[in-house]
């Protein structure tokens, strides 16, 4: 241990930080063409919050348009913890690389038009020396990023696919803790919605929001900010959009980043000052509603865990039905029509799951679907982007045609 503290500081002192000023700024790097019906563009946002570069913005909306001449797939993805734009190991991990293969599959295996938007944050800021203990920091930072550039961007992407062809596809995706910034950056200006227009007596659309989906993966956020958003929905009736969803936060049962680790970290954040000096004191835990309580969960319970472990938030379970094999053309092909009585069928590579809204008495009941998925499909926290999980992404969108 001694050893260890002697040699701290020069551990510290030589390692690297990360860049804050982002990574693809010039015209050539923000956008990227990865085959002839697919493209690429980047969206960077700082550690305090604020758009790197409205040109950037600007250059990617304009490409959203050119590339609507035909219905288009947009798939906008957040990035989480230890990920960046520089696409390099050492200083962003591999998430942008992932996200580019995935693309090409994706727009290979449903042969239309397909672009990504990748919005990235610094989501690491140490390029060598330990990558762990950046983490309370990189989690103050992504509720930052999920402030007002956060949702100014989300929306103009949004806007920009829905204005240049009605029949786009739009699809928003956050991971871990970019599930955190997808969450904060449309949770308030998703209840601003729904309380103007319950108030107005007007019916909500899909066309009002900014994306047809938005999807949180392995979502590293308390189960807190999910509630409050189930509240708004449940307080005025709101069972569903349009007949599916609006928002889904998938979590992967094997999952030990946010069933383990983060439940952890929140305890030793909360107990140990100087770990967490951005954490805030949870008035909630002597907060007693025993009535409601006994279905959604006491507040105190939700701050110490995630939304995808949280079980009285879950609007859904599942099980196994069947085993078969199938090719990632046919994944997607086959899970163009997911519906099922009171739930979906999701056909994976080598298993099928079947997935229903519990028989009993169930607190979520909203277009807030939080959904615990099966290992085959998401088999630890970095797994968002295997063909399995492609074929759930497609089961999910076919729920809100």
């Amino acid at each position: 241990m001694r050893a260890l503290l002697y040699l701290l500081p020069f551990l510290i002192l030589n390692s690297a930080c990360t860049r804050s000023s982002g990574y693809r700024q010039s015209p050539g790097l923000t956008l990227e063409k990865l085959a002839p019906k697919i493209s690429l563009g980047h969206v960077e946002i700082d550690d305090q919050g604020e758009l790197i570069s409205f040109d950037q913005l600007k250059r990617v909306t304009a490409k959203i348009k050119a590339e609507s001449t035909e219905p288009l797939l947009l798939i906008v993805y957040i990035h989480g913890w230890n990920h960046n734009a520089s696409g390099r190991w050492i200083t962003g991990d591999g998430d942008l690389d992932d996200f580019r293969d995935m693309l090409k599959d994706l727009g290979k295996a449903s042969g239309r038009k397909t672009m990504g938007v990748f919005v990235s944050w610094r989501g690491r800021s140490l390029a060598t020396f330990p990558v762990g203990v950046d983490y309370f920091h990189r989690h103050a930072a992504a509720r930052r990023v999920g402030g007002v550039a956060g949702t100014e961007v989300l929306h103009e992407l949004g806007a920009a696919a829905r204005g240049a062809n009605p029949e786009n596809r739009i699809v928003m995706v956050g991971h871990s803790l970019g599930g955190a910034v997808l969450e904060s950056a449309m949770a308030e200006a998703i209840s601003a919605r729904v309380a103007m227009d319950s108030a107005r007596g007007r019916k909500l659309k899909r066309k009002d929001f900014p994306a047809d989906l938005m999807v949180s993966i392995n979502s590293a956020e308390s189960s807190i900010y999910a509630r409050q958003l189930l509240s708004t929905f449940k307080n005025r009736g709101i069972k569903d959009i349009e007949g599916g969803p609006l928002m889904v936060s998938l979590t992967s049962q094997r999952d030990f980043i946010t069933s383990v680790f983060w439940p952890i970290g929140n305890i030793m954040g909360r107990w140990v000052p100087g770990i967490n000096f951005f954490n805030t004191g949870v008035a909630g835990m002597y907060r007693k509603d025993p009535e409601n309580d006994k279905l959604r969960g006491t507040q105190a319970a939700a701050h110490r865990s995630t939304v995808g472990h949280f079980k009285p938030l879950f609007s859904h379970r599942f099980e196994k039905v069947a085993d078969q094999e199938r090719s990632l053309e046919q994944l997607y092909h086959d899970n163009r029509n997911a519906r099922e009585g009171n739930g979906f069928v999701v056909k994976g590579e080598k298993e099928v799951y079947r997935f229903t809204r519990p028989e009993e008495a169930c607190f979520n009941d909203t277009p807030y679907w939080i959904v615990p998925i099966p290992g085959p499909f998401i088999s630890h926290h970095q797994d968002q982007w295997n063909p399995n999980f492609v074929g759930l992404l497609t089961a999910m969108m076919s729920l809100t045609r």
